[in-house]
């Protein structure tokens, strides 16, 4: 894939602004919250499920339940849908895509995957079976709430805080080639800051190119985040996503990853490591 020089493609104003923005941001917490991914895990495998349950909104018709876990009570979104369609299929804004998939297995390959990455920003989601109906049980995060709509006015120190969060998204999202984040789908602990990553059943697309969407942004990440990324190989994410992502997709990822590494290596040619490493 041909590519013009990095600068040219994110504008140098735009790479001198964000790089204002690279002192004294608060860096990702180890995990999401107090308790540990197993003992999530264990509890959406093995917690009472309420008869309570609420419609949400989305395309993929969710819901959200409630489960007690030896006497303590959490939130949980459920989702079912797993559509596959062959051939060309058009989407709601009138775009098609080839080989469309929606399927509530991605929900959990994302968070696998986030986990391998070291970036900790997609909540805990397993698969289970609810009253004969297989789906993804998604860990429903406390405290947070959509940008557009915050628990609290966010602050223009809030804005550039979040900035480091969002350049990690963006390049998650180019990697898995998610089609289908917006506002509705990132979540903001405001006490913290943090930004959670919610809704993956439209991502690892099978295209074998990063998004033309991602070219215009500015790569921005930790060397932590890019050794990981690095050290991804066809067996390890054969074996992490065993069931949930069929082989060609993964192809199509490492890909992906392939060509993010080339820009990553080209925007330090460009700019310098000191301005696309963050510490």
């Amino acid at each position: 894939m041909a590519r013009s020089s990095y600068t040219s493609r994110i504008g140098l104003a735009a790479v001198a602004a964000c790089c204002a923005w690279g002192e004294g941001l608060a860096p990702l917490l180890a995990q999401i919250g107090a308790e540990t991914d197993a003992a999530i895990e264990h509890c959406l495998m093995a917690g009472t499920v309420g008869k309570k349950r609420a419609r949400l909104d989305g395309v993929t018709r969710p819901v959200r339940l409630g489960l007690e876990c030896e006497g303590e009570s959490r939130s949980a979104a459920f989702k079912t849908l797993d559509a596959y369609r062959m051939g060309l299929t058009r989407l709601g804004d009138g775009s098609w895509e080839m080989h469309f998939a929606d399927s509530y297995k991605f929900e959990r390959a994302a968070y696998l995957l986030d986990r391998e990455l070291g970036l900790n920003m997609v909540p805990v989601a397993v698969i289970r079976n609810l009253r004969g109906t297989p789906g993804a049980l998604v860990d429903w995060v406390p405290g947070a709430s959509h940008e557009t709509d915050p628990q609290r006015p966010l602050t223009s120190s809030d804005v550039v805080a979040l900035a480091e969060s969002k350049a990690t998204m963006h390049l998650f999202d180019a990697l898995i080639h998610n089609i289908d984040r917006n506002p509705g789908n990132w979540l903001v602990g405001l006490d913290s800051l943090r930004l959670f990553l919610i809704d993956h059943s439209r991502s690892f697309r099978p295209s074998e190119q990063v998004p033309e969407s991602f070219l215009t942004k500015r790569v921005w990440l930790t060397r932590e985040l890019h050794e990981n990324l690095a050290a991804l190989t066809r067996e390890r994410l054969t074996e992490l996503l065993e069931g949930l992502i069929e082989p060609g997709r993964i192809d199509a990822l490492l890909s992906r990853r392939d060509q993010l590494l080339e820009i990553i290596e080209s925007a330090c040619a460009e700019l310098g490591e000191d301005l696309v490493f963050r510490e």
